[in-house]
C-alpha cells in the first residue's frame, strides 16, 4: 500500500508541473505576442501603416465640372476652361522629406511670382509674429481644440512654438522659412489632406510652370501637377453684380456645411474641403447647390514601395446642372453701354453712378440689370491689384445699384398717384382740380411750392404729359398720405419685389417712419411732397421696374426672377423651368389703367420725352423724372414701357446726380432699340422699299 501511495504521489506531482510547465509557457507566449503587439503598434506603427497602405487599393477624389450660367437664348454668362494646379500629392510623397519639399517648392513658387495657398492667419512684420487682422475666423480655428487647443488669449508668438513642434520645424531657423512650411502644413491640416485627397498647392499655374515643376519632379517628390476645370467669362463686365464672384470656402461657410453633414469625407468625396471654391454672391452664391457638380472616385493601386501599378475610375465624376437666365445679353448689353456712355459725358460733375432694370412684363423675369460703375469678373478673379482697386474705390463698382441702390424718383413717381387718386374717386379723368399758373397756392401766403411751367386748367392726361406739380401737390393732398402709402405698397415701391438675389426695400413716405427718421412730426407740406416723389420717397431700380410692368399689364404684381431654366451640362434635359408667380392682382378698375397709360404714351409723343421717342419705331408709354437732392444735383429718372398697345419689356432708369437733361431717356432708349431690334431693322427696310418704289 505504501508502495501504491509512492507511485500515486509521484504522478500526481508530475501531472502537476506539466500543467505548471505549460502554464508558464502560455503566459510566455502570451507575453511575447503582446510585446510584439506592442512593438508593431506603438514603435512601428506608422511604418507598417505606411507599407500597408502603400501596398493596396486606394482612391484619388475626381472633382466635378460646375455647371454653366447662361442668358436666355444660350450664350455663355459663366463657362469653363483647364486649367493646371501645382499639388502635394502623398502618394508620390513622404513624411519623411514633406517639409523640405514644401519649402522648396513655396520658395519656387515665390520666385516665378506664382500665388500659393496661405491660409496661415499670422504674417511676420519688422522681424516679429503677429496675427493677420482681417482672419478672425482662421484665428479661432487655428487656436481650436481641433488644431493647437490653446486659449483665446494665446499669441501669435505662442501660436508659431506649437506649430513648430506639431510639425517638426526645430531644424530651420528663418522665421521666414518656419512660417513657410507652417502654413503649408497648416493647410493640409484644415483640408484634410491624405492619401486620397491631395493638397494644392498653387491654382491656375502657367504652362511654363508646369514645364519647370516637371523638370524639378526628381527634387520636389510629391509635387505633381493636376488639371481642372476654373470660371471663364466671355464678357467679364457684361452682367457681372448678377453673375456673381466665387472665392475660397470661408471659415463661416465651411461650418455650415459641416452642420449640414455635408463635408468631405472618404464616404462623401462631393462634400465642401477647406480647398473648395464655392459661390460668394451673386447667381454663383444662390444656385451653389444646383451649379455644384458630384465628385467621383478613382481606384489607385500601389505597391509595396507606393508606387502607382494601376487606376481605375470607380465613380466617374458629375458635371453640374447649368442655369439659364432670364437676361437677354443683347439687352443687358446695350444697358451697360448705355449707361457708361450717359454718365461719362458727365451731366453734372458730381454725376457718378446709375443703374437700369428691364422686366417682362407678362411673366417678371428680368431682361436686364444693369450697374454703373461696373466691374469686370476676369479681372477680379485674376488680378490682385485689380481686386485691391475695386474695395478702394470710393464710387463702390461692386455695389449692385440696380437691386440695392434707393433713389430719390421724382415725377415718374405720379402716375401711381393719378391711379390712387382714380380709383379713389378723388379726380375724374376729366376732372381740373386746379389752375396751374406756375405755383401751388393752396398754403399760401405760407408756402407756395413751384411747377415746371404753366398748364392752365389741366386734367390728368395733361398733367402726366406735361408734369404738372400743381395738379399733383393738389391731388396728393385730397388723397392723403395714408392712401398713397397703402397703393405705393401694392405696386412694390418700398417693398422687395421677390428675386433670388439679395434686394434693399425702398421707402415711401410716412408720418411714423418720417418722426423716427428726422425727429420731427409730420406737416401737410410733406404730403404734397410725397405725391410728386420727393420727400423720403426713394425706391430701387427694380422696384421702379415692377411697378412701371404693373401699369403696362393692367395690375398684375409677378414674382421679379433671374431664373429661367435649369438643364444638365449638356443643355440636352431639362430639369426645371420658372413659372411666373402672381403675387397680387391690384383692384384698379382697367379703365383707369387705360387713363394712365394714355398719359404715359402723351409723354412719349408730344410731352416731356418726345424729344426721345416721338419718332421712335415702337409705342412707348413712359414717365420722366427729375428728383431734387439737398447736398447734390438733381437725380434723372425714366420709366416706360413697350410696345404701346400690347405691352411686353418695360424699363427704369436712374441717373444720380444727373442734373437736366436727356440722359436717362436716351438709356432707356438703348435698351428698347436692343430688345426690339429685329422689329426695327424690318421697319427700316420696309421704309427704305417703300422710298425707293416711290423714286421710281
Amino acid at each position: 500500500n505504501l508502495s501504491f501511495q509512492r507511485r500515486e504521489t509521484t504522478a500526481v506531482k508530475k501531472g502537476r508541473g506539466r500543467y505548471i510547465f505549460c502554464g508558464v509557457m502560455l503566459a510566455a507566449a502570451f507575453l511575447l505576442y503582446i510585446g510584439r503587439l506592442a512593438q508593431w503598434q506603438l514603435l512601428e506603427g506608422s511604418t507598417f501603416e505606411e507599407e500597408a497602405v502603400q501596398s493596396s487599393a486606394t482612391y484619388l477624389k475626381l472633382t466635378g465640372t460646375r455647371g454653366e450660367i447662361l442668358d436666355c437664348n444660350g450664350n455663355v454668362l459663366a463657362g469653363n476652361r483647364s486649367v493646371y494646379n501645382a499639388i502635394y500629392s502623398r502618394l508620390s510623397g513622404s513624411n519623411e522629406t514633406r517639409n523640405a519639399v514644401v519649402l522648396e517648392a513655396v520658395k519656387l513658387l515665390e520666385t516665378l511670382n506664382v500665388p500659393w495657398t496661405d491660409r496661415l492667419p499670422i504674417e511676420i512684420k519688422s522681424g516679429k509674429y503677429q496675427f493677420k487682422t482681417k482672419m478672425t475666423a482662421e484665428i479661432e480655428t487655428l487656436k481650436s481644440e481641433d488644431i493647437l487647443d490653446l486659449p483665446s488669449s494665446a499669441t501669435a508668438d505662442e501660436c508659431m512654438e506649437s506649430l513648430i513642434e506639431r510639425y517638426d520645424l526645430e531644424a530651420y531657423t528663418s522665421p521666414e522659412d518656419i512660417r513657410r512650411i507652417a502654413s503649408v502644413r497648416y493647410g493640409m491640416e484644415c483640408a484634410y489632406f491624405s492619401r486620397t485627397n491631395p493638397f494644392v498647392l498653387a491654382k491656375d499655374i502657367s504652362i511654363e510652370t508646369v514645364e519647370l515643376l516637371s523638370e524639378r519632379s526628381t527634387d520636389l517628390p510629391g509635387i505633381e501637377t493636376q488639371v481642372e476645370q476654373t470660371r471663364e467669362y466671355p464678357e467679364g463686365d457684361l452682367a457681372p453684380h448678377i453673375v456673381g464672384t466665387l472665392g475660397a470656402i470661408s471659415q463661416e461657410q465651411y461650418d455650415v456645411a459641416e452642420e449640414a453633414g455635408n463635408t468631405y469625407s472618404a464616404s462623401n468625396v462631393s462634400g465642401y474641403s477647406y480647398t473648395d471654391t464655392v459661390g460668394q454672391s451673386g447667381i454663383e452664391s444662390v444656385f451653389e447647390s444646383t451649379l455644384r457638380g458630384k465628385n467621383g472616385k478613382e481606384s489607385v493601386t500601389t505597391d509595396a514601395t507606393g508606387k502607382v501599378t494601376s487606376t481605375t475610375v470607380t465613380e466617374p465624376p458629375e458635371a453640374g446642372d447649368s442655369v439659364w437666365l432670364t437676361i437677354d445679353s443683347n439687352v443687358q448689353r446695350a444697358a451697360v453701354n448705355a449707361l457708361a456712355e450717359q454718365i461719362e459725358a458727365k451731366p453734372t460733375e458730381d454725376c457718378e453712378a446709375g443703374a437700369v432694370v428691364a422686366l417682362d412684363v407678362n411673366t417678371g423675369g428680368i431682361i436686364a440689370g444693369a450697374t454703373y460703375p461696373n466691374f469686370d469678373l476676369e479681372k477680379y478673379n485674376t488680378d490682385d491689384t485689380y481686386l485691391t482697386q475695386l474695395y478702394a474705390d470710393e464710387s463702390q463698382p461692386l455695389f449692385n445699384r440696380a437691386l440695392n441702390g434707393i433713389f430719390t424718383p421724382g415725377s415718374v413717381f405720379k402716375p401711381l398717384v393719378a391711379l390712387a387718386a382714380l380709383e379713389e374717386g378723388v379726380i375724374t379723368p376729366t376732372s381740373h382740380p386746379v389752375n396751374c399758373d406756375g405755383a401751388y397756392h393752396y398754403y399760401a401766403p405760407d408756402y407756395e411750392p413751384g411747377c415746371l411751367g404753366v398748364h392752365g386748367e389741366v386734367d390728368v392726361y395733361g398733367a402726366i404729359r406735361n408734369s404738372c406739380n400743381a395738379f399733383f401737390f393738389d391731388v396728393g393732398r385730397m388723397l392723403t398720405i395714408h392712401k398713397m402709402h397703402t397703393y405705393a405698397e401694392l405696386f412694390s415701391l418700398g417693398e422687395k419685389t421677390g428675386c433670388e438675389l439679395s434686394e434693399t426695400a425702398g421707402i415711401m413716405s410716412d408720418p411714423k417712419t418720417y418722426t423716427e427718421r428726422h425727429g420731427a412730426n409730420w406737416y401737410d407740406g410733406l404730403t404734397i411732397q410725397a405725391a410728386i416723389g420727393q420727400c423720403d420717397d426713394m425706391f430701387t431700380p427694380i422696384e421702379l421696374a415692377e411697378y412701371c410692368a404693373m401699369i403696362a399689364n393692367g395690375g398684375t404684381r409677378y414674382k421679379t426672377h433671374f431664373l429661367n431654366k435649369v438643364t444638365d451640362y449638356d443643355r440636352a434635359v431639362e430639369k426645371e423651368t420658372a413659372e411666373p408667380e402672381v403675387v397680387l392682382k391690384a383692384e384698379i378698375e382697367d379703365e383707369y389703367f387705360k387713363v394712365v397709360r394714355e398719359g404715359m404714351r402723351q409723354v412719349c409723343t408730344e410731352g416731356t420725352a418726345a424729344s426721345t421717342f416721338s419718332d421712335f419705331g415702337i409705342a412707348v408709354a413712359g414717365k420722366t423724372g427729375t428728383a431734387e437732392n439737398a447736398d447734390h444735383s438733381d437725380n434723372l429718372t425714366f420709366i416706360g414701357f413697350a410696345p404701346y398697345e400690347n405691352p411686353e419689356i418695360a424699363v427704369a432708369v436712374v441717373i444720380e446726380y444727373g442734373g437736366k437733361g436727356d440722359a436717362a431717356k436716351e438709356t432707356a432708349k438703348a435698351v428698347f432699340e436692343a430688345y426690339f431690334a429685329e422689329t426695327l431693322q424690318k421697319e427700316a427696310k420696309r421704309a427704305e422699299a417703300t422710298v425707293t418704289e416711290g423714286t421710281e
